[in-house]
């Protein structure tokens, strides 16, 4: 794993840098690489739980050969702030950043009747479905269909994922993991049908067999990776690297690893079964 940049903002937020979504609220912010970052900030006291979930998140997507957006960790200045309306105490601990992608199409419910989609490309399903498992595997319960958290690029066919806090379910890798259940994935969404139903009902027996071959080496590398991932922590980020492989090793055991392979084909099975 490379070494993520280190960051300073170098102008003004303003309200306009704001994103008023329904969850985290994230703010763009013009950085020392002379570059825009779309930045998660930390609004509580101890441990930022909420911006390693973003971290690790996107550092095994990586791992898995998603198009994951590249990734910093960004100091705010407090003099850039107050055009903001967010109080400063927000980015007192450093941010986490995703390079901002102004490009890319969003994935809504409009989304599917695209026409520049590219429907049943191998690049496409591939993506979707991977992210699919790979939710599964973290129990991120908020990507579905009223919520997608990806992009789409409409040149190269990939969908790319965004926002992670709510990765082990709804932000709680302190409890018991379970798997989140048909509702909370994307994979029972109509998008599935509408865009992948041919390539998939041809080629499901295939298409299973490589992507559970590929589940398992991307779990394994992420295994092989995470200490260097954990070992780049920012110290202000208050985090327990001990706790934290402690409270991860379920994800690379062979039970975790098999339940999601079970619920991933029985999701699909029934989405093509009762089309939308």
């Amino acid at each position: 794993m490379e070494n993520i940049k280190h960051l300073i903002s170098i102008s003004e937020i303003t309200q306009e840098d704001c994103y008023q979504t329904k969850g985290s609220r994230p703010v763009k912010v013009f950085c020392s690489d002379m570059e825009h970052y779309v930045c998660k900030y930390f609004m509580g006291v101890g441990p930022a739980f909420s911006l390693f979930n973003e971290y690790i998140a996107a550092a095994f997507l990586r791992v898995w050969g998603q198009k994951v957006p590249e990734t910093a960790f960004v100091k705010v200045k407090e003099v850039h702030v107050p055009k903001s309306g967010y109080p400063y105490h927000w980015f007192d601990k450093v941010c986490f950043g995703s390079f901002f992608l102004g490009d890319f199409k969003e994935v809504d419910k409009f989304f599917i009747e695209n026409p520049a989609i590219k429907k049943d490309e191998y690049a496409t399903y591939h993506s979707f479905l991977m992210l699919g498992l790979f939710d599964l595997w973290v129990s991120n319960e908020d990507r579905h269909f009223e919520n997608t958290n990806m992009l789409y690029d409409i040149l190269d066919g990939f969908f790319i994922p965004i926002d992670h806090v709510q990765i082990f379910n709804g932000n709680n890798l302190d409890k018991e993991p379970y798997l989140i259940n048909e509702d909370e994935s994307i994979l029972s969404s109509p998008l599935l049908n509408r865009l992948f139903s041919r390539t998939l009902q041809h080629e499901l027996k295939n298409m299973y067999s490589s992507i559970e071959n590929d589940f398992r080496n991307y779990v394994q590398n992420c295994h092989i990776g995470l200490d260097d991932m954990l070992g780049q922590l920012p110290d202000e980020w208050q985090l327990d690297v001990n706790y934290l492989k402690s409270r991860l090793a379920y994800l690379f055991s062979e039970d975790w690893c098999t339940k999601c392979i079970k619920i991933f084909r029985s999701i699909i099975q029934r989405t093509l079964n009762n089309k939308r």
